[in-house]
């Protein structure tokens, strides 16, 4: 077995190679993933520098850029593709990271049922990045999930998939969605989405399938309302959990453990700068931890690079009593194209908090993001990460401009 200081020598000079002269291909890179003997921290680590040196190239060559009708100095598709690539290779190569190293082991997960499964929420990386915190500012695919009314608050259309991984909860997440605000006449939004997710396969081993549709139609510019329809079958092979009976551990009693539509209800008014949000989710009152009755209400500020959004949420179902999520986050949209975000959020259900961050690439035409979030506790912390392609479809010239915050 090579050592480690090998081994990431290796890794920098194809680091090297590839990022700065392109003369290592894609397939040999991957190729070494997947043959190395040793851990992937020792390669990610050495990637990482190469990752950061490449957007820091980046950001000079965006302000050197010659003027043109946008808004800001456009990037030519030559650096487009350059930053873009770093961007899309660098996210990948982060959660790549963990879907290796969480592949190595087999043990159950070391989470709670309750950590692992989330309320059964689709994780986006937008949303995580900031927290969770956005039921009020979260147009485009993640208002599927979050607050239905929002569809209708941004002319947008957009198609997004995702995929997230947690090594502690051996969770994973693939998801498609659509989001058209644009071609109905009334103004009439509309969005599609569906996602399989899985935990701890070596375990209580649960899967489920979440397929969901929605309207929202706008009153004025300043007020939306919506709605969706949720399918959600889930399955699961053990009964019980190492943590003890609980609905969200154990749910109910036939099989699948649930299988049933269920309905989200959401509104959005806008006032100035600020946003306010009332979301319902499961209002047909399951009465299972595995689709939980919850409310959310939210307010956030968008000006102009800038967004703010801090959330409340009380579970009803999940405890056997109400339990709380308080969820705050923000971001910063820099040199018209790059996302950063950061927040935090505290659940009383499970009593820990998490902090969060997340990054993207903004292109017109499309963009990559990931978010990261980690608990901060002792014993049976949860990282969880999602990673997003989005492809942003304008057939009429009137789609809002995703360098708007509160556009995508």
């Amino acid at each position: 077995m090579p050592s480690d200081s090998a081994s990431i020598e290796v890794w920098r000079a194809r680091g090297w190679a590839f990022f700065g002269y392109r003369r290592v291909s894609r397939v040999a890179l991957v190729r070494h993933f997947r043959d190395s003997h040793v851990t992937m921290s020792a390669p990610l680590a050495a990637l990482w520098p190469v990752v950061v040196q490449r957007f820091v190239l980046g950001f000079r060559r965006v302000a050197a850029a010659e003027n043109s009708s946008s808004r800001v100095a456009p990037v030519t598709v030559r650096r487009v593709r350059c930053l873009g690539e770093a961007a899309f290779i660098g996210a990948a190569t982060l959660l790549g990271g963990v879907f290796w190293t969480a592949q190595a082991s087999a043990d159950p997960m070391s989470t709670s049922p309750e950590q692992a499964f989330d309320l059964g929420e689709i994780p986006s990386p937008r949303a995580l990045g900031m927290g969770g915190a956005l039921n009020a500012l979260g147009v485009s695919t993640a208002s599927i999930y979050l607050n239905p009314a929002n569809m209708a608050m941004a002319r947008v259309y957009h198609l997004e998939g995702i995929a997230a991984y947690s090594p502690q909860a051996q969770r994973q997440t693939y998801g498609l969605a659509i989001v058209d605000s644009l071609l109905s006449s009334t103004r009439l939004a509309g969005g599609l989405a569906g996602a399989w997710s899985q935990i701890d396969p070596n375990g209580i081993n649960r899967s489920w399938t979440d397929v969901r549709g929605g309207l929202a139609l706008p009153f004025g510019d300043h007020i939306a309302v919506g709605a969706v329809l949720r399918w959600l079958r889930i399955e699961q092979t053990a009964g019980t959990s190492p943590f003890g009976s609980s609905l969200a551990a154990s749910g109910t009693s036939s099989s699948p453990i649930f299988n049933s539509v269920t309905v989200d209800v959401g509104a959005t008014a806008s006032l100035g700068d600020f946003r306010f949000a009332l979301v319902g989710h499961n209002l047909t009152v399951p009465n299972t931890g595995l689709a939980p009755t919850t409310g959310v209400a939210g307010v956030g500020f968008v000006s102009g690079a800038v967004a703010l959004e801090a959330d409340g949420q009380l579970d009803f179902t999940t405890w056997g009593s109400a339990r709380a999520r308080l969820m705050g986050g923000g971001e910063l949209f820099l040199f018209d194209r790059y996302a950063v975000r950061a927040g935090w959020r505290y659940d009383s259900g499970t009593q820990i908090n998490s902090p969060s961050l997340g990054v993207g690439y903004i292109d017109p035409t499309w963009s990559v993001e990931l978010g990261v979030r980690h608990d901060l506790i002792g014993d049976h912390a949860e990282t969880l990460g999602v990673i997003s392609l989005r492809y942003f479809y304008d057939p009429t010239g009137t789609t809002q401009s995703v360098s708007d915050p509160g556009g995508f």
